[in-house]
């Protein structure tokens, strides 16, 4: 028996206004349902999203590592100790440096090749010491302040020291004596400073010259804000390009901003009144070679 079915019975059929209607709400409704859905996966991705840490060798990428992965293989430590940035005693829960560089570098960080390492910051800021005093206990990469929820600011632009600051505990190491202290840390890269920064050194002068020993203080102090040649810090200016600072300041005034820049104007930069009149000199002297060979 042939079975007919009659569609024209159907009422959404015989209404096609209510069925337009009915298929709108419906859209809408599925729409609403994707869109709580995106908006919950994005909140659950913001949840496990962690910070982490570049390792370069000679500027290329070698790993990439977030805090998760650093907590998984790291031992953490509670530390407290006078921090000079924050002129008070503080309290932080993080990594021992060393411990940070084996798991970024394995034994390359160790290989008498590299002669510094350079950490730079979200700003910018590049820090650069021998490698010779990572090998020193003491230092820290921190990733949580316990004395706030989050972190307390830093310096006068208010700044967050996080996701990583890298501190240390012991008396002498100091920024005086060119331990680096970044924060907002970013990437740590494991070089060797004459190839990385070629413009910077000063080629074809004894290391017994003043030309060198001027070299030395720059490396050691001023490059982690301040370039040569277009390559360094990009917080302070370029000192030698495109011209000199020595072509438009005196050698006084050089010398005084470099020691006490405090006394001229409000600046991030820091005073270094340890530095000798003979350790001026030799600065001006590296600027003055510089911008010789420039030309």
């Amino acid at each position: 028996m042939a079975v007919s079915i009659n569609i024209r019975s159907n009422k959404f059929y015989k209404d096609p206004y209510k069925t337009a209607v009915s298929l709108l709400i419906l859209i809408a409704v599925i729409m609403v349902f994707l869109l709580i859905i995106n908006i919950l996966q994005d909140e659950d991705s913001n949840i496990t999203q962690y910070p982490s840490l570049k390792f370069l060798i000679s500027g290329i990428i070698v790993k990439d590592v977030d805090l998760k992965e650093l907590e998984g293989n790291i031992e953490a430590h509670e530390i407290k100790f006078y921090d000079p940035m924050y002129k008070k005693e503080k309290k932080y829960r993080g990594f021992e440096l060393r411990d940070v560089l084996q798991l970024g570098f394995g034994d390359e960080w160790k290989n008498s090749d590299y002669t510094d390492i350079a950490f730079e910051a979200l700003d910018g800021y590049v820090s650069v010491s021998s490698i010779s005093k990572f090998r020193e206990p003491g230092g820290y990469i921190v990733f949580s302040d316990l004395d706030f929820t989050n972190w307390e600011p830093i310096s006068i632009k208010e700044a967050t020291p996080g996701p990583f600051y890298l501190v240390w505990t012991g008396k002498d190491q100091t920024t005086k004596n060119e331990y680096p202290w970044p924060w907002q840390l970013s990437s740590i890269n494991l070089i060797k400073f004459e190839e990385q920064y070629s413009a910077v050194s000063p080629s074809g002068v004894s290391e017994n010259s003043d030309v060198y020993k001027g070299y030395e203080i720059f490396k050691g102090r001023c490059v982690r804000c301040h370039s040569m040649n277009g390559e360094g810090g990009k917080v302070g200016p370029d000192l030698n390009a495109p011209q000199s600072i020595v072509a438009y300041r005196n050698a006084y005034m050089i010398k005084e901003m470099i020691k006490n820049p405090s006394k001229y104007r409000y600046t991030q930069m820091p005073d270094h009144p340890d530095l000798s009149d003979q350790d001026l000199d030799n600065v001006l002297a590296y600027f003055n070679y510089m911008n010789e060979i420039r030309n």
